[in-house]
């Protein structure tokens, strides 16, 4: 399996993009890292779907009070 692939395949794992995510402690950074991601992805929709439903699962994991201890 070569490089390219490999890195297709995670780009397109919500959890990849939730992993990132994670990083970002109140509303506004997640939305400008959601704005980045999709600008950079923007011409790929199986990318940009799991942006999304990583940026859904994070709201929720923040509206719930749950933030990395680092």
């Amino acid at each position: 399996m070569s490089e390219q692939h490999i890195l297709e395949r995670e780009l397109t794992d919500k959890l990849y993009w939730l992993r990132k995510f994670r990083m970002a402690k109140n509303d506004k950074t997640l939305e400008l890292m959601v704005s980045k991601a999709v600008d950079d992805h923007h011409q790929q929709a199986a990318v940009v779907a799991a942006i999304y439903l990583a940026e859904c699962q994070r709201e929720r994991e923040m509206a719930q009070g749950r933030f990395l201890d680092q």
